[in-house]
């Protein structure tokens, strides 16, 4: 029964259905940078990235080197009249648990530290295993979390803030860019390279063992 099932899972991955147009054509292996696209209505069906697994793997790497000095080091701080104040995003954080707003302090430090943390940890370790071509069943259900968590990651949306705040507060005081602002930048900017550069289909076909 079990390789029944199993034949017939194979059989289903051979096939690709059309996402704008729903027509199902027999899937192709394609080579890196080759693109497939639909005969009726043109849509790209699939890209297979150049060396996606070795670019992911380095971006990935370089935002968790950044990931410390973005979480420790200052981002921003004011001068004005002598006075001057700078904090870290780990400052923030205290600063908002100290005021007793127990569940904003425990959402930024969720969305902004552990779930951005998580993905790049995950997405190195499957690197790894796509490029030692390894399959793996937990490799595939850290995959689906790299995915689900997506949505919770709002590095961008701290970044935003930021920006928004520094605007209004230029005209009142003199701002200070600390090397923590360039390291979260960096991160920011890593973890967008990930997405970019991921070869999905890719991934899932070697951590599935179907390549």
């Amino acid at each position: 029964m079990s390789e029944r099932l199993s034949q017939e899972q194979k059989n289903l991955s051979q096939w690709l259905a059309c996402s704008d147009c729903d027509l199902l054509l027999k899937r192709k292996t394609l080579v890196e940078g080759e693109r497939a696209s639909c005969p009726r209505c043109k849509s790209t069906l699939e890209v297979r990235k150049r060396d996606s697994a070795s670019r992911t793997l380095a971006v990935a790497v370089a935002g968790l080197i950044s990931f410390i000095p973005a979480m420790t080091l200052p981002l921003l701080g004011l001068e004005a009249v002598g006075l001057k104040n700078e904090s870290s995003l780990l400052e923030c954080i205290a600063s908002i648990y100290n005021s007793e707003l127990y569940l904003v302090a425990v959402l930024v430090s969720l969305f902004c530290i552990i779930v951005p943390l998580a993905r790049l940890l995950i997405i190195c370790y499957l690197m790894v295993l796509v490029r030692k071509n390894r399959s793996s069943l937990i490799g595939i259900r850290l995959y689906r979390y790299f995915h689900e968590w997506e949505e919770w990651g709002m590095l961008e949306v701290f970044m935003l803030g930021m920006v928004v705040a520094l605007y209004k507060i230029l005209g009142l005081a003199s701002a200070i860019y600390g090397v923590g602002l360039i390291s979260f930048a960096s991160l920011l900017i890593s973890a967008t390279l990930v997405t970019q550069f991921l070869d999905e289909q890719y991934v899932w076909e070697k951590l599935s063992g179907q390549r």
